[in-house]
């Protein structure tokens, strides 16, 4: 199974998008040999694609989009729709899943990097990811395997 992304600006962010694609690229195959995550229905259909789109975008947008679609009146850092997470009406055609959309916003990524913006925003990509593939965290339990993965995938990368 292989991946297939696009990347996109929502706004003017200041982000070379050429950049990420190889590490985009490399977090993938990392999480696809990840064993814990094998339970997934995308590891169980006759899949041999998955596809997803990763848009860029400032806080106010981020803002915009919490508030319409979570009623949250906020920015956030990663937004995630979800097209596939791992239910009965996954999106599959021609052995591609469709997993949906993840929404970065690059402002609050800047805000909360800790060792680099780069690596804040691979960082966001891979717990949207996780969640595209439904895995959610509301409770402490799930919370701990997402980012346990999350963590995981990062060191490796």
């Amino acid at each position: 199974m292989y991946s297939v992304f696009t990347l996109e600006k929502l706004d003017n962010v200041k982000i070379i998008l050429k950049d990420y694609k190889p590490k985009i690229k490399k977090m993938m195959d990392i999480i696809l040999e990840i064993d814990e995550l094998k339970t997934n229905k995308i590891f169980s259909e006759n899949i041999s694609k998955i596809r997803f789109d990763i848009a860029f975008c400032n806080d106010e947008t981020i803002w915009q989009i919490n508030k319409e679609y979570r009623q949250k009146d906020s920015p956030t850092d990663v937004i995630t729709f979800s097209l596939f997470a791992d239910d009965e009406n996954a999106l599959i055609y021609r052995k591609t899943a469709d997993l949906g959309q993840i929404i970065v916003s690059v402002e609050t990524a800047k805000k909360q990097a800790k060792e680099s913006l780069e690596r804040e925003i691979l960082t966001l990509i891979c717990h949207g990811v996780l969640h595209l593939f439904g895995f959610d965290h509301l409770t402490k339990k799930d919370y701990d395997f997402v980012v346990g993965i999350q963590n995981r995938v990062m060191e490796r990368l």
